[in-house]
């Protein structure tokens, strides 16, 4: 019973009007104590200075039937009034003593005015709704909380309130909407769609929201975690879907012998048979096989064949224990990228497991990762998987990341013939054919491309795939772009390269019909000397070039050119015996000059003196 008697030993514990108010309030429950009330609030009223104590004790003179007295406090509280929190105590205040609903809206606007941070809103809200149940005013307060959020929890508290206190489910399903378009993380979305079971119970929303979390997963911990939501959300058709979607990222015999008993247990018999198929393909030791073993015999326990194969292996393994220990030493004793690979290949001849190989060279591959991406140090790694594993997609990654680093010609060519040539050919050919015509668009989109360009991947592609007929194709895309004597040369080396003498010759004598001068001549002559061609070679390409001369001192350049490139003095002295006559005056002095130097046997004397 609320009487002065029940309530006085209350009094002790009140040190602020708001809390005398209260007391009070409670005072006027029945059977009332008007009296006790009363007493309470004129001992503390006029000592109140503070908007929430004035508002409280207001209140109580109102509910007392004292409305000036209450109008009087109310005023002094207003003008007291300095933060949000008092505003909303003056909002109560205002309707529950004069009934002015737009008196108090017009404190609370202050109040939200000075209010920024998601939980005091959602409070103002709540506030709004238990004093003047106004749900077009509460929810604009959420709208302002909805615009300084991000996060998924956030977003979970917004619907929640809005559902819960404004009983407005389609403005809390318009939040978790607006959440979903904004968030990606699998953790994320998982929240939301806990949340929006729990808030709006529409199973269709929350499994969209797995959904986009199940194609969102890229890694195994993630996955995981959808498998635990699945099974708290009761859902068996996501929860298979989740346990798949963890098997595709999973790597470890542990984890995929989990999955299939997962699996298992919801009744997929081929999902389990597929995981279990990774497991055996992924086991590196003893203890991993007695567990495959055991997990066979547990779900697959009719599938005598597999049942008989794992247990073989499991019989090999425990034959050969010792020589997998002495292994397992060696691994813990290896330091660099060598001695892994070399370990590697040891255990694919000597047990007869790739499994274990493969564990090796990917802790090789692991201490390189993060030092700068080079091919030369990552080759090794390419050869030990083709030589060891059966493993392409591990085999296009790593060359997928060459082709991506290829950045100058040497590298890029080391790649494509590395490539073509590995046990995994098939593969191989058709990646290199595939970097060489990406390498090939490249450069038709680019307008600095040069001529030598073009003969570089020529000669990348022959080198890779022998393929005379696509490498000839790219010579004549060059070709098509040689503007000197300087270009055909180079292709027509490269056409010999290939053994096609034929398209060499013919490029040998576009270059010499090339040469505009006699200079130029000999700089074609040395550069077809540095391909070892046979003098008589040497001496027809030379002629031919000399041949479409006409200026005297172009000729006079060519045939020094006998003399000092192809060291061929009589055919120098026959070639300046023709030339004598076409000179005259200066030019006659300069002939003679030469001719001696060069064509005259006996200039330096019959004798020389050393």
């Amino acid at each position: 019973m609320a009487t002065r008697d029940t309530l006085a030993s209350k009094e002790g514990q009140c040190s602020s009007g708001a809390e005398y108010a209260a007391l009070a309030l409670e005072a006027l429950q029945e059977p009332a104590d008007a009296a006790y009330a009363k007493e309470l609030m004129d001992r503390v009223a006029d000592d109140c200075q503070f908007t929430k104590d004035l508002a409280a004790c207001a209140i109580v003179y109102q509910a007392l039937g004292e409305q000036a007295r209450a109008e009087e406090l109310l005023q002094t509280a207003e003008d007291y009034c300095m933060s949000a929190d008092e505003q909303v105590a003056l909002a109560e205040a205002k309707f529950k003593i004069s009934g002015d609903k737009a008196a108090a809206i017009g404190a609370y606007e202050k109040a939200l005015k000075e209010t920024g941070n998601l939980e005091p809103l959602i409070d103002l809200a709540k506030n709004v709704m238990g004093v003047i149940a106004d749900p077009a005013f509460a929810r604009k307060i959420l709208e302002k909380a909805e615009a300084k959020i991000s996060r998924a929890v956030e977003y979970s508290k917004l619907a929640a309130a809005s559902a819960e206190h404004l009983l407005d489910k389609e403005y809390a399903a318009a939040i978790f909407s607006k959440a979903a378009e904004k968030l990606s993380a699998v953790p994320d979305l998982l929240a939301l769609a806990a949340e929006v079971t729990k808030t709006l119970g529409d199973p269709e929303k929350a499994r969209a929201l797995y959904q986009r979390a199940l194609e969102g997963a890229t890694d195994f911990n993630a996955a995981k975690t959808l498998i635990e939501s699945a099974k708290q959300a009761g859902d068996a058709a996501f929860t298979q879907a989740a346990l798949k979607k963890a098997g595709d990222l999973a790597g470890a015999t542990g984890d995929y012998i989990e999955l299939a008993a997962g699996l298992a247990g919801v009744g997929d018999r081929p999902g389990a048979a597929a995981l279990l198929d990774k497991a055996e393909d992924a086991v590196a030791g003893l203890d991993e096989m007695q567990k495959l073993v055991s997990a066979v015999e547990a779900h697959l326990a009719d599938d005598a064949e597999r049942l008989a194969r794992v247990k073989a292996k499991l019989e090999k393994r425990q034959a050969n224990h010792a020589r997998y220990m002495e292994f397992q030493q060696l691994e813990k004793d290896a330091v660099n990228v060598k001695q892994f690979l070399a370990l590697a290949e040891r255990v694919r001849l000597e047990l007869e497991d790739p499994f274990y190989s493969a564990k090796l060279i990917e802790s090789a591959e692991n201490l390189l990762d993060g030092t700068g991406y080079q091919f030369s140090r990552y080759k090794p790694i390419l050869l030990a998987v083709d030589k060891n594993l059966d493993d392409t997609a591990w085999l296009e990654r790593l060359l997928d990341r060459a082709a991506e680093n290829a950045a100058d010609f040497v590298t890029f060519k080391d790649l494509v013939v590395t490539a073509a040539h590995l046990q995994h050919r098939e593969l191989g050919v058709s990646k290199a054919r595939a970097y060489l015509a990406a390498r090939e668009a490249e450069l038709a989109a680019n307008s600095d491309a040069t001529v030598y360009d073009i003969a570089k991947l020529a000669e990348a592609s022959y080198a890779a795939t022998r393929d005379r007929a696509e490498a000839g194709r790219l010579l004549e895309l060059a070709r098509g772009q040689a503007k000197d004597h300087f270009a055909l040369t180079h292709i027509g080396r490269l056409y010999g390269s290939m053994g096609d003498a034929a398209k060499a010759d013919e490029l040998y004598a576009a270059a010499a019909a090339a040469c505009p001068s006699g200079d130029a001549c000999i700089q074609f002559i040395d550069r077809l000397k540095g391909f070892a061609l046979p003098a008589e070679a040497l001496k027809k390409w030379y002629l031919r070039c000399g041949a479409h001369l006409s200026a005297p001192a172009d000729k006079l350049r060519w045939a020094e050119g006998i003399a000092d490139a192809l060291n061929d003095k009589r055919w120098a002295t026959e070639v300046y015996g023709e030339l004598a006559g076409q000179f005259s005056g200066p030019d006659a002095a300069r002939f003679e000059f030469s001719r001696r130097t060069r064509a005259d046997l006996n200039y330096f004397g019959a004798t020389r003196r050393h």
